[in-house]
């Protein structure tokens, strides 16, 4: 024997939940281990004998992925706004086909393109900016090193001012410490150390920044990383409410008598008989049982108000 009531829409509120978890990884196998990627992107028109040539935490993923794909995409990704004009003491501005419109100091051939910054402050493309009214996003021509968190880590993004790192060199005291600002900037005490996208999950360092950030950076054990991710769960809350004149008699088969078949006790048909509440189950519009929710204790119902029931299914 079953009882049904369909719900109405304004008892079922969805609402959004967002939750955070801490990361740390000690040394390159624990990177590898839960998928962060490590890539070097090189520009391959662009010698220089001091930088390194490819690098990955995975040498598995070399071969899919070529160190001037992955400098391009980097470089329109995240820096075209912030790249010099390519004619030096003649700047210039230029349509969507690539044409000359007119000639303006203050604006690159590249500014087209949306470079996802984190922050609304003004950014220059200046080496070892350290003003306090704006932060570096220098370009480097020689090329970067990333690290790519996977998605199922980051999960929405990763938490501004959360992200560390620090990696120790082959001598006593000999370490790099990096953090991010809020704003999308790497610092490295009161140096510039590269950038960071929250919601790409990814860490690029420039080479040019002077903190040997070379493939040495993947090779290396005495490395600590750590984040804090952010994700947006959704809470379905689904309001069960009983009317005092509904539910009023008990599925329970003990309150059956086992001499006669089918013939409830005497007692449960008298006044002060009030069954009670210890499971709600979900149906479909064909009545096919699609979940169970358990209460912690029977819950008496009511015959003077109502009695209602809150289920949260969080996914």
């Amino acid at each position: 024997m079953s009882a049904f009531k369909q719900f109405l829409s304004t008892d079922v509120i969805v609402a959004p939940l967002v939750v955070n978890k801490s990361f740390t990884f000690e040394g390159t196998a624990s990177l590898i281990n839960n998928g962060v990627i490590g890539l070097a992107g090189i520009n391959i028109n662009k010698s220089s004998s001091n930088f390194f040539i490819s690098a990955s935490l995975n040498p598995a993923i070399t071969s899919s992925i070529t160190v001037g794909g992955l400098y391009n995409s980097i470089k329109q990704l995240y820096y075209t706004n912030y790249i010099p004009n390519p004619i030096s003491g003649s700047p210039y501005i230029t349509d969507f086909n690539n044409q000359v419109i007119e000639d303006d100091s203050l604006t690159n051939v590249y500014s087209r393109f949306y470079n996802y910054e984190s922050t609304t402050l003004f950014q220059t493309n200046s080496f070892g900016y350290t003003s306090n009214y704006g932060f570096s996003r220098y370009f480097d021509l020689a090329g970067f090193v990333m690290l790519s968190m996977p998605r199922d880590l980051f999960g929405d993004y990763i938490n501004p001012n959360t992200f560390y790192m620090r990696s120790e060199g082959a001598n006593p005291g000999d370490f790099t410490t990096i953090t991010d600002n809020g704003q999308g900037i790497l610092v490295s005490g009161s140096q510039v150390a590269g950038i960071i996208n929250y919601s790409h999950g990814t860490v690029i360092f420039p080479s040019n920044y002077g903190l040997n950030l070379d493939e040495s950076l993947f090779q290396n054990d005495n490395i600590t990383c750590s984040f804090q991710s952010s994700r947006t769960i959704y809470e379905t809350q689904y309001k069960c409410t009983i009317r005092p004149e509904e539910f009023n008699f008990s599925l329970n088969p003990s309150l059956i008598s086992g001499s006669t078949e089918g013939t409830i006790y005497n007692f449960v048909t008298g006044s002060y008989f009030n069954p009670y509440v210890t499971t709600v189950g979900f149906y479909n519009e064909a009545q096919e049982l699609l979940m169970i929710a358990k209460l912690g204790q029977p819950l008496p119902t009511s015959r003077t108000t109502d009695t209602t029931i809150l289920v949260n299914i969080d996914k």
